[in-house]
């Protein structure tokens, strides 16, 4: 057990505090895979700010990056068991923002 018990939390939140991080895990346990797909399951996200979460998902080892070769190259993103842990965190945390919806948008 850690010395400060909010240490967890603060470790989690790192990366799901991130804006888009939870939208895109979100997508992808969806089954989204190609960049495009994962980009049309998070309305408002930009292009940059995509790669930018792809990225850490991938560095952080919540996610992998395949590429296929051929005509055009495919590039595909899964989430590791790791990532597909989040499932259940995410599940709760929408449930949450669905209750106090009101609360949180004032």
């Amino acid at each position: 057990m850690p010395a400060n018990p909010c240490q967890p939390i603060e470790t989690a939140m790192s990366l799901l505090g991130r804006r888009w991080a939870g939208a895109v895990i979100q997508t992808m346990l969806d089954g989204a895979e190609r960049f495009s797909d994962i980009r049309r399951g998070v309305p408002g996200v930009t292009d940059a700010v995509l790669t930018t979460r792809l990225k850490e998902l991938c560095e952080r080892g919540f996610a992998e990056r395949h590429v296929t070769d051929g005509t055009p190259v495919c590039v595909s993103y899964t989430l590791t068991s790791a990532g597909k842990d989040l499932a259940p965190v995410l599940a709760v945390i929408s449930e949450y923002g669905t209750k106090h919806h009101e609360l949180l948008t004032r």
